[in-house]
């Protein structure tokens, strides 16, 4: 085979793996981007209940520690 050949070759080969990526890449991304879009949401319930979670512990010692100061000034 000569070079021109190969190069040839080479860059046929190069054509169709590209074209067989950019396929089943394409049809490969929907699925991937609703699974993703799942995780997201899911960490985002997640977040939402953590806060609620953070600001109820946040009151509770702010009434502890208004507590403890009026028990002092006592």
């Amino acid at each position: 085979m000569s070079e021109k050949h190969l190069r040839d070759w080479l860059y046929a080969f190069g054509v169709a793996a590209a074209g067989l990526f950019w396929f089943f890449t394409l049809n490969g991304l929907p699925p991937r981007v609703d699974s993703l879009e799942k995780k997201v949401s899911e960490h985002e319930g997640r977040l939402a209940r953590s806060d609620v979670k953070l600001d109820m512990i946040a009151d509770d010692v702010k009434s502890i520690k208004v507590m403890l100061l009026g028990a002092v000034k006592k």
